[in-house]
This record gives C-alpha cells, sequence and structure tokens, in this order.
C-alpha cells in the first residue's frame, strides 16, 4: 500500500474505533446526535473501502492530507468531549459540521476518477524502488509509529519506551499491546543504525539509519506529518500543504537565530523542543505561548532548562495533555494546580532535582508513570490524621491507576513511605534512601517493600521492578527488610552494603539483578544468590569484586543469559562454559584485566548460545586478538566488541 494512503488509514482505524466507544458508552440515550457519529462513522469505513479497493497514487497526495485532517478533527471532538472539555450541546453542533464535511468528502470520492481495478498494482507500487530495501518487508505495523521518529533531531538516541508512551497519548495506536507490537517490529528489523540493549537485552535506545531517517523526513513533509522549526528556513512543509494545520511541531531552536513559527498551531497535539548548545529563552520564548495551543497531548520541554512558574502555570491549562515531559531547573515544586491535567498518563520530571509535590499530583485519576525524584509536601503531612483527611488513602487503594513511582525520597518527612503499600497497581518503584530518613520512615518503609516483594507471588504477572539507592546513608537500610519467598523481574541496589542483603537471599526468584557500588565481592555476592532461582541477567558495576571466577557446576546460575561487568579497579577472571549454557551476551568493562591462574579468561567455544562478547577497549592487544580468533572459530561467530 502506498506510503501516504496507509498512514491515513491507520489514523482512520483509531477514529472509527473511538466513534464506536462513544456510540456504545456515552450516546445511547441521545439518538439524534448518535445517528450523526454512526452517519460519520459509515462515511469513514466507506472512503477506507474505496481506496482500499482502487488505490490511491501519488497525484492524489492532497485528497489523502484532506482526509486525514478529518479524520484529526473528528478525534479532537471526540477527545474533547470524552475528556468532558466540551458540553453536550457545543458537541452536538461540532458533529453536525463534521458530518457535512465527512458527507461532502464521500460524494467527491464517489466521483473521483479512480483508476482501473487493472491498474491498481502497477499505482500502489509506484515508488517502491524508492523505499529503503530495510523498510520494505517491516510487515504489519503502523507507518504513523515510524514516521514519529522524525520528531527528533538527527543524531538523537531515542528512548523506546517513552516513545511508545508518546504513541499512546497521542493516539496513534489504541492499547499497550499494539504500542508493544509497533516498537517490536520496528527494533527487530535493520532500520536503526545503533541499538543500546538494557541489561535484560530490550532495546532501550535507538537511531534510524542515515537512508531510513532521509526516507521518513521526506514522507513526514509530504504527508505534513511533522513540522521542524530551527530558524534557518520557513518551516518545512510542502507547498501544496501550506493551509495544512499543524499536528506536529519539533522546535530545534539555536542561538541569535529568530524561530519563524507556523501561524496555526491551534490544533497542535505534539510539541517538543530540542535546543542547541547554550541557548537562552529568547531564542525560543514564542514556542511557549501555551494561548496558541488547545488540544496537546503530548508536551516535551525536558531539555528546556528556562521554565518560570508563569510557564507551569500556563502548562497546567493544557487539558488534554497526557504526557509531559519537563525540566524544573530551579523551580523546586509541583503544587495543586496540576489538579486540571485530569487526562495526563505520564509526568516525566527526571531532569530535576529533588521535587515537592502536592497530593494533587497522586489524585491525577489517569495518571500511570511518574519519573523523577519527589518528597510529598508539608502541607499534606503535617496536619493531624492527614493521611485519612487527605482523601489519598482511599483513592490510592481503589482508583489509582499509578503504575510506575520512580522515585521518591525518604528522609525525616513522611509522605511516600506511609503511602507506598496502598498503590495496588505498582509495577516499578524507585527509592532513595538519605542520611537524614527517620527510623518512623525505615520501618514503614520496609513492610512496604517486603509487601511488594510479596505481592510477586499472587501477581506474577505485573513484572514487579525495585530500584533502591543509598546514597551516603549506610546500606545498613536494607536489612531492615523482612525475608519472603517472593518474585521480583527487577532489582537494582546501588550504595554501599556490609553484607549481602538477607531479603535478596530470600527471594525464591529473580530475573534481573543488578548491584551497584555495593563493595561487595564476587565471593559474597555467589553465596548470597546460591538459593535465589531464575536470574537471567546479571549487572555488577563494582571495584571491589576481586575477581570473578565461574568455573564450577552453579545451578542457580544455569538459566543466566546476559552478564555485564564494569569495573575500574584490577580484575581477575575466569570463565567458563559449562555453568553458563544458556549465555548470550557477556560484557567485561575492565581496563586491567587478569586471567585466574592458567584458566582461560573466557571460555566460549562451548557456549552454544553465544551471540557477542565485550570487553574494555583499552584491554591488551594480545588480550583482543585471542578473543577475535575463538569467536572467529565459534559456530554462532558471535560479535566481538570493545566498548568504553
Amino acid at each position: 500500500m502506498e506510503f501516504g494512503v496507509a498512514t491515513f488509514s491507520a489514523v482512520a482505524a483509531v477514529v472509527i474505533s473511538k466513534l464506536c466507544v462513544v456510540m456504545e458508552n456515552i450516546l445511547k440515550k441521545v439518538p439524534e446526535i448518535r445517528a450523526d457519529v454512526r452517519c460519520i462513522k459509515e462515511d469513514l469505513e466507506a472512503i477506507e473501502a474505496a481506496i482500499e479497493l482502487h488505490g490511491l497514487n501519488r497525484e492524489h497526495v492532497i485528497f489523502i492530507a484532506q482526509l486525514r485532517r478529518l479524520a484529526y478533527d473528528i478525534e479532537d471532538c471526540i477527545d474533547r468531549f470524552d475528556a468532558k472539555k466540551m458540553v453536550l450541546k457545543d458537541f452536538a453542533k461540532e458533529i453536525v459540521l463534521l458530518k457535512e464535511t465527512s458527507t461532502n468528502t464521500t460524494n467527491r470520492i464517489q466521483n473521483f476518477n479512480f483508476l482501473a481495478e487493472e491498474d491498481d498494482r502497477i499505482a500502489q507500487g509506484q515508488g517502491a524502488a524508492d523505499v529503503p530495501a530495510e523498510l520494505q518487508n517491516l510487515g504489519d505495523y503502523n507507518p504513523n509509529c515510524l514516521l514519529y521518529l522524525c520528531l527528533f533531531p538527527r543524531n538523537h538516541q531515542v528512548r523506546t519506551k517513552p516513545l511508545a508512551r508518546r504513541w499512546l497519548a497521542e493516539g496513534l495506536v489504541q492499547g499497550e499491546h499494539l504500542a508493544v507490537k509497533n516498537m517490536k517490529i520496528l527494533t527487530n528489523s535493520s532500520i536503526f543504525s545503533s541499538i543500546q540493549r538494557s541489561n535484560n537485552g530490550e532495546v532501550r535506545r535507538c537511531q534510524p539509519t542515515n537512508e531510513t531517517f532521509r526516507y521518513i523526513s521526506q514522507q513526514s513533509v509530504s504527508e505534513n506529518f511533522v513540522l521542524f522549526c530551527d530558524g534557518a528556513a520557513q518551516p518545512s512543509q510542502g507547498k501544496s500543504l501550506q493551509a495544512q494545520v499543524a499536528r506536529r511541531l519539533s522546535v530545534h531552536p539555536s542561538a541569535n537565530v529568530q524561530l519563524n513559527l507556523p501561524q496555526d498551531l491551534s490544533r497542535l497535539r505534539t510539541l517538543a523542543v530540542f535546543p542547541a548548545g547554550e541557548v537562552n529563552l529568547a531564542s525560543y520564548e514564542d514556542v511557549l505561548d501555551f494561548a496558541r495551543y488547545q488540544v496537546l497531548r503530548v508536551l516535551d520541554l525536558k531539555e528546556c532548562t528556562h521554565l518560570s512558574e508563569e510557564h507551569l502555570r500556563d502548562i497546567w491549562s493544557q487539558v488534554l495533555i497526557k504526557y509531559l515531559s519537563i525540566n524544573l531547573g530551579s523551580i523546586a515544586e509541583i503544587n495543586s494546580s496540576i489538579k486540571h491535567l485530569d487526562q495526563l498518563e505520564t509526568l516525566d520530571l527526571s531532569g530535576s532535582q529533588t521535587v515537592t509535590v502536592f497530593k494533587e499530583v497522586l489524585l491525577l485519576p489517569k495518571l500511570k508513570h511518574l519519573f523523577g525524584r519527589f518528597q510529598l509536601s508539608k502541607r499534606d503531612t503535617f496536619t493531624p490524621g492527614w493521611l485519612l483527611t487527605s482523601g489519598l488513602q482511599e483513592f490510592l487503594k481503589r482508583k489509582s491507576k499509578l503504575e510506575t513511582l520512580a522515585g521518591f525520597v525518604t528522609n525525616e518527612r513522611l509522605g511516600f513511605p506511609q503511602l507506598l503499600n496502598l498503590m495496588k497497581q505498582l509495577r516499578k518503584v524507585k527509592i532513595w534512601f538519605e542520611s537524614d530518613a527517620s527510623e518512623r520512615n525505615v520501618k514503614v518503609l520496609s513492610k512496604s517493600i517486603t509487601e511488594f516483594i510479596g505481592a510477586g507471588v499472587t501477581q506474577p504477572d505485573l513484572n514487579r521492578s525495585l530500584s533502591i539507592e543509598f546514597e551516603e546513608c549506610s546500606g545498613k537500610y536494607a536489612n531492615n527488610i523482612s525475608q519472603v519467598a517472593g518474585i521480583l523481574a527487577s532489582l537494582k541496589l546501588r550504595g554501599n552494603l556490609a553484607q549481602f542483603p538477607p531479603f535478596v537471599a530470600g527471594l525464591s526468584a529473580i530475573e534481573e539483578l543488578c548491584l551497584w557500588s555495593t563493595g561487595l565481592s564476587w565471593e559474597v555476592i555467589r553465596a548470597g544468590l546460591s538459593r535465589v532461582r531464575g536470574l537471567k541477567y546479571l549487572k555488577l558495576i563494582e571495584d571491589n569484586l576481586g575477581r570473578l571466577d565461574i568455573l564450577s557446576e552453579a545451578e542457580h546460575l544455569k538459566a543466566i543469559e546476559r552478564i555485564c561487568v564494569v569495573c575500574k579497579q584490577r580484575l581477575e577472571v575466569a570463565i567458563a562454559a559449562r555453568p553458563l549454557p544458556n549465555l548470550v551476551s557477556l560484557h567485561i568493562l575492565c581496563q586491567d584485566l587478569h586471567r585466574i591462574l592458567d584458566n582461560p579468561l573466557v571460555e566460549i567455544t562451548r557456549m552454544a548460545k553465544l551471540q557477542e562478547v565485550a570487553l574494555h577497549h583499552q584491554v591488551d592487544d594480545t588480550t583482543k586478538d585471542e578473543l577475535r580468533r575463538i569467536a572467529y572459530g565459534h559456530p554462532n561467530t558471535p560479535k566481538v566488541l570493545f566498548l568504553e
């Protein structure tokens, strides 16, 4: 299918789905409006069917653009009504206008001079030779998800999970399962020149190849999908589409360069700003004029460090926002005004210092993902019976959709330690223990962590993840967490530990473990893991390991698929193939690397599943040559990498 047709079909499918929901769930008792909505739905379905039957060629790009604009306008209307930002009377008026537009469009399509059916194959194949080879066999995916990559600067490493959340916020896909499906299709292809994987092997960051980026940028211009504005020229859009309404704007301000923004930004859905180098606020102040925007869903100002309290007040007026990523800079708190963002699903403040949040953040009805470093305000916690009178307890128990809380600080202040065990939908939690953490908070939090871990047995499908950083305080707090036969998908511990934490040794199963600057030796870590089963991914960022020897049968290590060791100090290594039959990836990043006695550094010849092995780029040439030689003789010919 021609690219422009495919992008329209993807949008139309989402809109038709939303129209069905509106008819069934909201308009059952309003037959007049329901009939108009059904008419619009049937018109869209008829347009889709006609295009699929007869095909279109490149000469019809303006026609397709008009259809896409119609679909977007319908979706904007539905979203505003569904979010209760439009009363029924106004919704009915707008539906009548949209019905007229869709009817006129359908009439034009009936009179349109379609190509004969025997020419369909030729028409739909036009331009195929211009498509990069890596894009021609992607399979069943949403092309708008691919075009969304154009939002980012050319050399930007795109983070996959936030990208999927943007797709969902924009409505490009309906449901997390489709976001995951499209992400897998794209990351399993060859459209990316570089891919960074997390410790569990999932793609964490990616960057399109030059050819892919060039092609989708051209398509984006022709489809009026993303407008780029850097001040060097007019915003990038085709001449024939000058009258089109901008839906996504990617701004790349440079110092002392005046931006030339499109005049009409009222229907903008996504705004992202990526300052180039040292840029002051004057370079993009016009972009932060939020009076321009009426239906914004995605706002990314994470790389902008010049936000003011006034900017925040204007952001709180963007009531349809679902994805908000900002850097607060010197702003220390998020106050109660955020309550107006009742459609918000993702709030990312991870580039900021510790932020004080008012309870209204946690009371947001649709919030799923909260990123940053938070503490709850004194206003909400320093009153008698604050937990009951604030309304937090009942809401968090019954209504909260929060899945990610990454994370919060534990100090002398009440707040998150008392709330953690109320959030039953949590999957990912990150905690910082500060040096002034009160004994009361430590005790309450330790109990909540124990419950969080134990819940993994009864709710294994939630894939619970826990990250704890002890910072400057003693890791003794880890000993307060009770042993429980729990299950964790992922556990990260950072900070000095006097011993291997008993609660980790007591886990019945853990899939991924990361230990960072704990001061523990490999001997202690290995012994601590002796009773744990199911470990697949092990990452150690440690300078006191001393030696890493995996030479004999180790039942608890047999399932390991990936090992990553980062060490600045001298490290002695000996790894045999027999104890690690499932190993896929092995990274040992230490410049001062030595063998243990006469054992081989890494015996990979019988690691049947090995796909890649990496050493520090400054290891000696003899070691590099030996690794290349044995990798070349391996049946899989695993990748050999030398990394910083």
